[in-house]
């Protein structure tokens, strides 16, 4: 019987020491981890990405990153799964999307006429996160831009403007002291320029006509104002008309060969001063000589002052935005929140913009040292791209696909006389529907 009771004992005493040391060992956890270990598990996240850490945007989101997982050791931890072929990447997401495997991140080309991501209801609404002081990084018009159908499920963030440079050595030869802020200045520009034996600026028609797109977006908004070529507006229009007027009186400005040329015949002309002005990105910079730079200015379009369009608007690129998972956990969403608004701060624009030479939609307020240390010439777009007041992305990206291939040769039809401005956009809107 004592011995029985002996058995219950030491049965009984061994089950309340097991209880003590796991509730020892989970006590000694917390303590390690600041106490909140046993209570909340590291948030992983993965993102996906086309920037490759061999390229100064890779190694600049690598720096953001790291810095971010430092600062949130053992609370979030977010991974780049890196995939450099960016029409693959693209792809996969969507195949993932429609899986129901949306990525926790990823970023993608955005295509008001393919809302495919955004009407999956997979895609986390970032709204409710939207307080003022993340709001007033973007400008009301790119949130807007992305909001779509009541959600913003992406993040504006790549936003490439395409602005004018100019040879400020060819227009101190025509006589022209500063940079034309209207269009009637502008072709007075060309008048001179022309008059003095310098052609005026680079044009092409062939591929995406990418030189010439960028004038007659440009031409297209200063008229019409930066919704001009909002989906479901039509093309066929008296601003669209007066628009493909000014680019066939523009083509009187271009070289010989832009009929037929490419992008490279197009911004050859300029990188050896044949011409005296071009319409680009900011990948043109590379391409610039040494000897070059010096001569290299920067501006933002002219317009015709009636206030259709604020002074320093640009025309983009396609934007390209971030976009995050639908999530179950209230935890992950967070966490995917605060990862987007480290991404998107003062901070971490300015890596993104100094040493990955991003053009970003965000806000950027940058020191003269720091506008100097970019060099004089990127310099000078960061400045004048970042003090854009409004855009507009450039027609061929947002075209639907079989419109986007005839505009090429319905800018040329302009050029011969085989279409009217009249005709032109009716062509254009026809093939838009």
């Amino acid at each position: 019987m004592k011995r029985k009771w002996l058995g219950v004992t030491t049965s009984l005493i061994l089950a309340i020491t097991l209880v003590i040391t796991g509730c020892g060992s989970s006590n000694g956890e917390q303590s390690a981890n600041g106490g909140e270990a046993a209570d909340q598990k590291q948030v992983d996240l993965t993102m996906l990405s086309s920037w490759s850490t061999d390229t100064e945007r890779g190694r600049a989101l690598e720096t953001i990153v790291e810095k971010f997982n430092e600062e949130n050791v053992n609370k979030i931890k977010v991974t780049v799964d890196i995939n450099p072929d960016w029409p693959t990447l693209q792809q996969k997401v969507k195949t993932m999307i429609a899986a129901g495997q949306t990525p926790d991140l990823f970023n993608y080309n955005f295509n008001p006429n393919d809302l495919s991501r955004q009407e999956s209801g997979r895609l986390l609404d970032l709204n409710p996160h939207m307080d003022e002081e993340w709001k007033t990084r973007f400008t009301e018009q790119d949130l807007q831009a992305m909001t779509v159908n009541g959600e913003l499920t992406s993040i504006p963030f790549e936003k490439a403007g395409i602005l004018f440079y100019y040879n400020k050595e060819l227009f101190a030869k025509a006589g022209i002291v500063s940079f034309p802020a209207t269009w009637d200045e502008f072709f007075e520009a060309c008048e001179k320029l022309k008059a003095a034996g310098i052609t005026p600026i680079s044009l092409m028609t062939t591929d995406d006509a990418w030189h010439t797109t960028n004038a007659f977006t440009y031409l297209a908004a200063s008229i019409a104002g930066t919704d001009v070529f909002d989906p479901g507006q039509s093309l066929d229009t008296p601003e669209v008309v007066k628009a493909a007027g000014y680019l066939k009186q523009l083509f009187e400005y271009t070289t010989p060969d832009a009929l037929g040329g490419n992008y490279s015949v197009s911004s050859n002309n300029f990188l050896i001063g044949s011409t005296a002005m071009i319409i680009d990105g900011p990948w043109l910079i590379g391409s610039i000589t040494e000897e070059m730079i010096p001569s290299i200015g920067i501006a933002s379009s002219p317009t015709f002052g009636d206030g259709k369009v604020q002074p320093g608007f640009t025309v983009t690129d396609a934007y390209t935005p971030w976009s995050a998972a639908k999530q179950s956990s209230k935890e992950k969403e967070e966490a995917v929140v605060q990862f987007l608004k480290f991404m998107t701060n003062e901070e971490s624009s300015k890596t993104f913009t100094l040493n990955g030479r991003i053009l970003l939609s965000m806000k950027l307020d940058l020191t003269e040292e720091e506008t100097a240390g970019a060099g004089p010439v990127l310099g000078q777009y960061i400045q004048t791209n970042s003090e854009a007041p409004e855009s507009i992305v450039n027609i061929v990206r947002i075209l639907k696909p079989a419109a986007s291939s005839k505009l090429p040769s319905l800018i040329e039809g302009l050029m011969f006389d085989r279409y009217t401005p009249e005709q032109f956009a009716k062509e254009l809107q026809a093939a838009n529907q």
